[in-house]
């Protein structure tokens, strides 16, 4: 057994990121200890509660202003961790937490790549946050130079990245951030075994997430107003709005809920349990899968693994999950496009069902087993596989 070290900024939301580490914490056949700067038992999943070995450091800001992030990255370059007795150290990355390694290094140094940076490395996200931002144009440009020379030197002290997806490995190939022979893609997964799919339904589509502007929640709301206007009213279909709310979206939560207006067909269920949540994929029809340039996108899988279809921007990670008429339907990311699909599923049971089970035998093919097993491998210097990302 490994002595592992794990680190990871903030450990504060009921996102991927801290679900990742908790599949890991469990299926591990090694012994890790999470190091983290900045850890709210009542914003994350209830688990962390139960784990054993929870290091919280120097508290680093969580918001996302320039000089907030300025204070996080050189707060986090600057700590030096006790390794002495670790066989590893794992970075969880979505930007800072990768300069935890100018002062700090282990036998085996890997990160785990969710993203690089997306203002940096991600255009998409670059544009759509610039068009919120209209006057940070020239600060971003400023900051994104600097990090992303420290990003690269960085990225030199890890022996292995494994990306999240095909798509995050073209992030790192596109932004030049380190060799792609050290890139391996290493899909997270779902607990499918763990779920009975339901293939019948009743009358709502179900968006789930984290309610915040980079998922794009507007076009579910907009895609299903769009489908409402041309159904017969008395069908009482409805959207559900439902997923992990925190400090910062409370701004676009509240302007989610302006654009429902007094439509009563939408609703919105914020910071679901995981009980909650299996209930509404069990019952929805169809997912709204609405994120503009998604990473990877571990809601498609559970929804899936449900035996529910998929409707998907035809962009980023759901690409890679989501097989087109196959287990869903990837779309252009307007809302008749949407609006189309959700009216073929409600019109026609039967081809929900045959979507439904086409993806409920594809979520099996991505499990927390197969993704922490390969973690531990590499761990245990196994050989590394063919699959390395291109």
């Amino acid at each position: 057994m490994k002595q592992v070290a794990l680190y990871y900024p903030w450990i504060h939301l009921r996102g991927g990121a801290e679900r990742v580490i908790l599949e890991i914490a469990r299926h591990s056949r090694h012994r890790w200890t999470i190091f983290t700067s900045h850890l709210d038992q009542d914003g994350t999943f209830p688990e962390f509660k139960t784990l054993p070995r929870v290091v919280v450091i120097d508290r680093v800001p969580v918001e996302r202003s320039f000089g907030r992030v300025l204070r996080a990255a050189v707060a986090i370059a600057g700590r030096r961790l006790d390794l002495t007795e670790f066989d590893g150290l794992v970075v969880v990355s979505e930007g800072l937490g990768d300069f935890i390694t100018f002062r700090n290094h282990a036998p085996v140094t890997a990160c785990l790549c969710l993203t690089p940076a997306r203002p940096v490395f991600d255009p998409v996200y670059r544009r759509a946050w610039l068009e919120r931002h209209r006057s940070a144009r020239l600060p971003l440009a400023l900051l994104s130079a600097v990090y992303r020379a420290l990003t690269r030197v960085a990225w030199r002290r890890y022996d292995r990245v494994f990306a999240d997806s095909r798509e995050t490995s073209r992030r790192i190939e596109a932004g030049r951030i380190c060799p792609m022979a050290k890139v391996e893609v290493l899909y997270p997964g779902v607990n499918a075994a763990a779920v009975t799919p339901r293939f019948a339904h009743d009358r709502y589509f179900l968006y789930a997430g984290r309610l915040k502007w980079t998922k794009n929640v507007e076009l579910a709301i907009d895609a299903f107003r769009v489908f409402a206007d041309r159904s017969p009213p008395a069908d009482g279909w409805r959207l559900v709005v439902a997923g992990a709310v925190d400090a910062a979206s409370r701004d676009y939560v509240a302007a989610l809920r302006g654009r429902a207006g007094t439509d009563a067909n939408i609703t919105f269920q914020e910071n679901p349990t995981d009980v909650e949540l299996a209930r509404l994929y069990a019952g929805c029809c169809a997912l709204v899968f609405p994120s503009l340039n998604e990473d990877w996108g571990i809601v498609p899988l559970e929804a899936m693994a449900h035996g529910k279809p998929v409707l998907a921007v035809n962009r980023g990670g759901p690409v890679e999950s989501v097989v087109h008429e196959e287990t869903g339907y990837l779309l252009e990311p307007v809302a008749a496009a949407f609006a189309g699909a959700m009216r073929r599923l409600a019109a026609d049971p039967a081809l929900g069902e045959r979507l439904g089970r086409a993806g409920a035998a594809r979520a099996r093919r991505f499990s927390w087993e197969a993704f922490v097993t390969r973690l531990d491998d590499y761990l245990d210097g196994a050989p590394l596989p063919l699959n390395t990302a291109s």
